[in-house]
């Protein structure tokens, strides 16, 4: 067989090349090293064990360190364990790399790796000589592990065959058996490839029928260039002396720019679509699929390019799996795991399980066991109990185990059957959903390569963190083809030297810079000297820039008749920076600027003499207009509702819309699955423990030290059940400042009780009555029940009081007081009390233990805020105007009208109420906002209704 090879061969080339074709196998490093093992006998080498290899280094350095290499994350040292030798500790450290190996492991092993296979490539056996650099004897004691003699106080270990010792030992086969090629073209030079594969072609021209090597055609320097893309290509075959030339704008070299690569990707694909005969060859660096969607959508074939990532819902288990292990656990993670589209768990179990873990992020509260009572005992009713069975089993495979702490470790046993699980519930999910998603394969491959690693570690214990880099070790992008290539695409490659053939035109797609800006030698001078006295050569930074300037000028040297550059000034949403070649026809061309089309300013006249132009239409803007101040609706009845809460009266009273739009007609925002924000979540998590103290009939007698060691107890275990966002690393300034505040605020409020005389009569209690409380037939709207929670209710004598338990907001409080908007304080105080008097009031700011009242009657030893006043002439007066109020918006509401407040339509509205004489009734009713209402979820969907 003939054979074509290049370095970047392996995958697509343009022209496209079929296997085998007129006797020509095209190949890259991978494929060229198939075709000799096979023909040599060698083939059955495991493929994708890198990972292994890893491993496997890993544990020859700790073995060459001389000690046993603790979990990283440990409080010990990385060779604390020195098998009584009190030396090797101290000589471990002298090893160039023992910093890096105890900071992680896997990384430094890695490296080492790759510097180990690439000394094997250039030909060094690892003998141990005179004068043998340190850092390279040190390579040469740890390869040596791997050759050892088996020994009872010794583990032996072998190190897999990687590409290096493969391609080493096909170099030796070859020698003696020959090779199957009739000739040889290299698409690179031969001076530019790694010295390895010099020596391979060197061997192959020496060897069986001696095949000539050749190189791929140059393109070679034209004497007279024509065309602006002729005179680039001279520049580029070393006409670097000529001056600067003037641009012919003859349509051969297009730079095509555009502030975004979607929308570059837009006008290449109509451009393409408009112009039939335009059919170019396409350079697409890296596997971004910016361009093909852009095709689709103008219906054009699919390239099918293999898209790589690592965002695949399926790839997310892996990483997050882990979470399972340890405490306290993270809720992010668990609320991200059940929020994947493609999870073990069933759709509407990790849905409830997101919802409660946003609330309360912990597991195992009180919420947590009603929610999978509750779901459990709804599916047996519509469910068998298979189905039954199997969902319960996988809820408890992942809630319902044991979990170790942070600063701890995990059996390895328990890893191993979580991603022993992955793997198979993964194939399983393939099959069943007929086979479509490929990401569930690559997700059982790696959790069967991590299982395969962990079974290959020498610890019976892990750390967090080295648990963490065994995940990332195997963690790879997903390869995922979303559409099939399709009859009739165009060629493309993803690399500048897969071009391996003149063609007509090409389109070089985000003409931005990707290659290496520059290279460093990973060895230093007097090792390269060393080992060049041995003849053994490596690649040096200089080889490399020479190869990658080759390589990038091909797709250029490749048009015959055309190039189109597209250079994109963002793509992803990062700033580009252009390509190093434009740099090149910079100094080429003294007016580049006759060859440039500026898609975003709309500067295509050089494209207009050669294609068929999209063209741009003009989106028509459509103004919102002034906002209305009342919304009306028609044929459609609105009245009260059966039963109402305070938080819904409130909205009734100041903004009517928000409660037809919320109660009314059900327009209600959806659950945003994130967890509560701190404040909501420390004013949940105090309620909670306020709930429980005052519940208790100690606390009378408490004593201060022994109500705070209540508090430490109870908050320790409610954070691990509702609050565990504030056992997370990095929070325990937060959690203690959480908890002192909480036995601050506790001492306060059971300090008022105790000195006033006061008795729990309860907590959370629930109340229940009619609004209005005095009932207006005459007026438009009947009385309907009112539900409501009073936080605390105590009792003293014939007196009671209810407290309304609050976070924050000590000020906010006082003010609503001072105004007398205090409107669901007023009605506890009438519900709770029924027909006796009326029953005290007050806010209890829990940030900072402050009780806020009216008056100090219920609680002496405060600042009263009115102490003058008659808080039941005030009660009264409240009611009056929220019953005033009530009648008021009914009759609004039962002529369609929905009054829609905010600072815009404020004057509209008080000039209509103006018009319609209801002065004396604006003064009767609660004073209106003058505002827009806080935390509106409908501030735009009144802008769109108008």
């Amino acid at each position: 067989m003939k054979l074509l090879f290049g370095l970047h061969l392996d995958d697509l080339t343009v022209p496209q090349i079929k296997t085998n074709s007129g006797g020509i196998v095209h190949c890259g490093p991978t494929s060229l090293l198939n075709i000799l093992e096979t023909h040599l006998g060698l083939s059955g080498f495991p493929e994708n064990i890198e990972f292994l290899r890893v491993e496997q280094y890993r544990q020859a350095l700790i073995q060459h360190a001389g000690g046993k290499q603790l979990a990283v994350g440990s409080q010990q040292s990385l060779f604390g364990e020195v098998g009584g030798n009190e030396n090797a500790a101290s000589e471990a450290k002298s090893y160039f790399y023992h910093k890096s190996f105890a900071a992680d492991p896997f990384a430094t092993a890695a490296e080492l790796l790759s510097r180990r296979d690439e000394l094997l490539l250039g030909g060094w056996d690892f003998s141990i000589v005179e004068n043998l650099p340190p850092r390279l004897k040190t390579l040469s004691e740890v390869e040596a592990i791997f050759h050892q003699e088996p020994a009872i106080d010794k583990e032996l270990i072998v190190l897999t065959p990687g590409f290096a010792d493969r391609f080493c030992l096909v170099l030796e086969k070859l020698a003696k058996q020959g090779h199957p090629f009739e000739s040889v073209i290299l698409n690179e030079p031969l001076e530019l490839l790694p010295y390895h594969f010099q020596r391979l072609f060197q061997l192959i021209g020496e060897t069986g029928n001696q095949p000539t090597i050749e190189q791929l055609p140059k393109k070679e320097k034209l004497e007279q260039a024509k065309t602006d893309l002729e005179r680039f290509q001279n520049l580029l075959n070393g006409d670097g002396n000529a001056a600067k030339q003037a641009l012919a704008a003859d349509g051969s070299l297009i730079l095509v720019r555009a502030k975004r690569s979607n929308e570059a990707a837009s006008f290449v694909a109509q451009l393409l679509r408009l112009n039939p005969g335009f059919q170019p060859a396409c350079l697409i660096p890296d596997k971004s699929r910016t361009l093909e969607m852009a095709l689709v959508k103008e219906g054009l074939p699919s390239l099918g390019i293999l898209s790589a990532s690592l965002a695949r819902p399926a790839l997310q288990i892996l990483k997050l799996a882990p979470t399972f292990l340890w405490k306290p656990i993270d809720p992010f993670k668990i609320l991200e795991f059940a929020s994947l589209a493609i999870k073990p768990l069933p759709e509407e179990l990790a849905t409830q399980i997101a919802n409660e873990v946003a609330r309360a992020p912990g597991l195992q509260g009180d919420g947590w066991y009603a929610m999978t009572n509750r779901y459990f005992s709804e599916l047996e009713n519509t469910e068998t109990p298979a189905v039954v069975a199997e969902q319960r089993k996988q809820f408890d495979f992942w809630f319902d185990r044991p979990r170790f702490s942070l600063d701890q470790s995990v059996p390895k046993s328990e890893v191993v059957e979580i991603f022993d699980y992955l793997r198979d519930w993964a194939l399983k999910t393939f099959e069943e959903n007929g086979s479509k998603n490929q990401s569930l394969v690559v997700l059982s491959e790696q959790a069967k390569r991590i299982v395969e690693l962990l079974q290959a570690l020498p610890e019976r214990e892990l750390g967090y963190l080295q648990l963490e880099r065994i995940v990332r070790t195997i963690y790879e992008p997903s390869p995922v083809t979303f559409q099939e290539r399709e009859v009739g695409s165009m060629d493309y490659a993803m690399h500048p030297s897969a071009f391996i053939g003149e063609v007509k035109e090409v389109i070089w797609w985000d003409f931005i810079q990707k290659d290496p800006p520059h290279f460093f030698s990973r060895w230093y001078p007097h090792e390269r000297a060393f080992l060049e006295k041995l003849n053994i050569l490596l690649d040096t930074p200089q080889l490399q820039n020479a190869r990658m300037l080759w390589q990038r000028t091909r797709p250029v040297l490749m048009a015959k008749d055309r190039l189109v550059l597209v250079l994109p000034d963002v793509v992803d949403g990062v700033m580009t920076l252009s390509h190093p070649l434009l740099g090149n026809l910079e100094a080429a061309f003294n007016d580049l600027e006759k060859t440039i089309v500026d898609i975003s300013h709309r500067q295509t006249s050089l494209l207009a003499e050669h294609f068929v132009l999209p063209v741009w239409k003009l989106v028509e803007r459509r103004s919102l207009g002034q906002p209305k101040p009342f919304l009306q609706v028609k044929n459609i009845e609105i009245g009260s509702r059966e039963k109402e809460t305070l938080t819904s009266l409130e909205s009734l009273f100041y903004y009517p819309y928000q409660w037809f739009f919320r109660y009314k007609i059900k327009l209600q925002q959806s659950a945003i699955l994130s967890i509560v924000k701190d404040n909501t979540l420390m004013g949940n998590l105090a309620h909670r423990v306020f709930e429980k103290l005052l519940g208790m009939d100690e606390i009378y007698s408490f004593e201060r030290s022994t109500l705070n060691e209540w508090v430490e107890q109870f908050c320790r275990r409610l954070l691990q059940r509702e609050g565990a966002v504030l056992l997370m690393y990095g929070r325990e300034p937060e959690r203690i400042a959480f908890v002192n505040k909480l036995k601050f605020a506790a001492w306060s409020l059971v300090s008022h009780i105790r000195e006033n005389g006061w008795k729990v009569l309860a907590t959370e209690k629930e109340l229940a009555g009619r609004f209005p409380v005095v009932s207006d037939k005459a007026k438009v709207g009947n009385q309907v029940d009112v539900k409501g929670i009073a936080d605390l209710v105590l009792k003293r004598g014939d007196e009671l009081a209810v407290i309304d338990l609050k976070w924050r907001g000590a000020a906010y409080r006082a003010n609503v007081l001072k105004n007398e908007e205090d409107l669901q304080l007023v009605l506890y105080s009438r519900m709770v009390a029924e027909e006796g008097p009326w029953a005290h009031t007050s806010y209890f700011i829990i940030e900072n233990g402050k009780m806020v009242a009216r008056n100090n009657l219920a609680f002496k030893g405060i600042t009263p805020l009115a102490p003058e006043a008659d808080y039941a002439a005030v009660n009264e007066k409240i009611l009056s105007a929220m019953e005033a109020t009530w009648h008021w918006r009914m009759a609004q509401l039962a002529k369609g009208e929905i009054e829609i407040r905010t600072r815009q339509t404020l004057m509209d509205i008080e000039e209509k109420y103006a018009d319609e004489g209801q002065g004396q009734l604006l003064l009767e009713i609660l004073e209106m906002k003058g505002e827009d209402a806080k935390w509106d979820d409908y501030r735009t969907l009144i802008n769109l209704v108008q």
